[in-house]
């Protein structure tokens, strides 16, 4: 999927006219988080580790400084953008990867990847920010299922009680649009 993806941003990116060396940082980014993601995946879960103490300071002595040399001139970097759905809105050919972002997000076993493993969470959201999905910081990762008055039946739950479903108000009218 995401070969495909840098497929995508290679040959619809400069026909869409977006500059060449934009095209090359984007696919190396996309190229760069995949490598990312599959050596996490590899590795496995790992415990985090406790944070280190802090080191002090040493005060610094403002008669050793030597005077400070004027900064030079630097280039401007090309940098990607950061908005939401970057991506998607700069190579709109790029929705297909989307849709099979937000259908893989939904799947359970790839959110019990998720939770197992933190850092393919952090590794993926630069991804995901810029295709515009929203990824949950907290399980489940999948949508509640739609509410069906034949649940109970279905899936063996209790009957719903009357206390539990909303009654309207009686002073509840239904005005015409």
């Amino acid at each position: 999927m995401m070969n495909a993806l840098c497929d995508a941003v290679a040959e619809h990116g400069p026909a869409g006219y977006v500059p060449i060396p934009m095209v090359n940082r984007i696919w190396t980014r996309l190229q760069n988080l995949t490598t990312r993601f599959l050596a996490a995946l590899a590795r496995g879960p790992i415990q985090p580790r406790a944070k280190p103490a802090a080191k002090p300071t040493p005060e610094p002595n403002p008669e050793a400084q030597p005077d400070p040399q004027p900064p030079r001139a630097r280039r401007k970097r090309l940098t990607l953008p950061c908005r939401e759905a970057w991506l998607y809105r700069l190579i709109p050919e790029t929705g297909f990867t989307r849709f099979t972002l937000q259908h893989i997000l939904a799947d359970p076993e790839f959110a019990g990847f998720l939770v197992a493993n933190p850092r393919l969470i952090r590794i993926l959201t630069p991804l995901y920010n810029a295709m515009g999905i929203d990824l949950p910081t907290e399980p489940p990762f999948a949508p509640d299922p739609p509410p069906d008055s034949r649940r109970h039946i279905i899936f063996g739950t209790p009957d719903p009680t009357q206390s539990e479903s909303p009654t309207p108000t009686p002073d509840f009218k239904i005005q015409p649009a």
